[in-house]
């Protein structure tokens, strides 16, 4: 457990704005030094100037997080510059603009696999191996509500990628424990992000200033939680290892739903089991 985040080295993808610069902003605040990442370098350094003005320690990395060898080159960096890093937020994602499965491409498919999940993989395959050798860190996997509560249609691609996340990350935990290394899923509802916009590139829909009139499906609504508020959750839940991180408790009652879903199949699994361990004299008898 990282107690003291004073020049800790943190790496987070996906930086150049909203729940990724939100978690900058977090762990500089704590005394971290930040390496942030992103695709959009005119983006990132517009947010790696407002994190030096206010006093950080940062180092701005383009990454394209579907690029293995690139997750080398900018760990290699990192190390160079900052010190080795301790603690990874694999937070880049992009949502699926609230297309329903129907009407995804294979190959717009394959892109949501590759930057909401794969990247993951990517990530901790780059930094586990340094923060087992200095015994001890944390991993914080980016998730959604999403990942939680499923049944949404327009979210059905996103969901299925945030789902992985969750199941990684709770994998991960266990693996990890031994190691002194924590693992965090955050699962947020509704964040003032750009995702809307990224996704949209990532569709290869003509970029727009302008937000979507009607949110449903598009992700990052621009009245959701300031993605600061998000980074002092995060913060907060790598200080005292946490593997949930929860930001809308107002989602309680649709994972409530779904989990009594999960407990009723249960329970007719356990009447069909009975029933059919019943002897035919005891199945006829009145």
């Amino acid at each position: 457990m990282i107690d003291d985040l004073r020049g800790t080295v943190v790496f987070i993808t996906g930086a150049a704005g909203g729940i990724g610069l939100g978690m900058a902003r977090a762990f500089a605040e704590a005394g971290a030094k930040i390496a942030v990442a992103d695709i959009d370098m005119e983006t990132l350094g517009q947010a790696a100037a407002e994190l030096e003005d206010a006093g950080a320690t940062v180092l701005p990395v383009r990454l394209d997080v579907t690029d293995r060898p690139a997750w080398t080159a900018a760990a290699e960096k990192v190390a160079a510059t900052l010190g080795p890093v301790r603690v990874l937020c694999n937070n880049a994602g992009v949502s699926t603009l609230g297309l329903k499965f129907g009407e995804i491409t294979p190959e717009f498919w394959d892109k949501v696999i590759d930057v909401n999940l794969n990247s993951v993989f990517n990530g901790v395959n780059c930094f586990l191996g340094p923060m087992r050798a200095a015994c001890g860190g944390h991993i914080v996997n980016t998730s959604s509500m999403g990942g939680l509560m499923g049944g949404v249609p327009t979210l059905t691609p996103y969901a299925a990628t945030k789902f992985g996340i969750v199941g990684l990350s709770e994998g991960l935990r266990a693996e990890l424990a031994d190691d002194g290394i924590g693992v965090s899923v955050l699962c947020p509802g509704g964040v003032r992000s750009r995702l809307w916009r990224t996704s949209r590139r990532i569709r290869g829909v003509p970029d727009t200033e302008v937000a979507p009139s009607d949110m449903s499906g598009q992700s990052a609504p621009p009245t959701g939680m300031d993605p600061y508020q998000v980074g002092l959750r995060v913060v907060d839940a790598v200080r005292k290892n946490e593997l949930y991180v929860i930001t809308h408790p107002e989602f309680r009652s649709a994972v409530v739903n779904r989990h009594e879903q999960l407990m009723a199949a249960f329970d007719r699994s356990e009447a069909a089991n009975s029933e059919s361990s019943r002897t035919p004299a005891e199945k006829t008898s009145p």
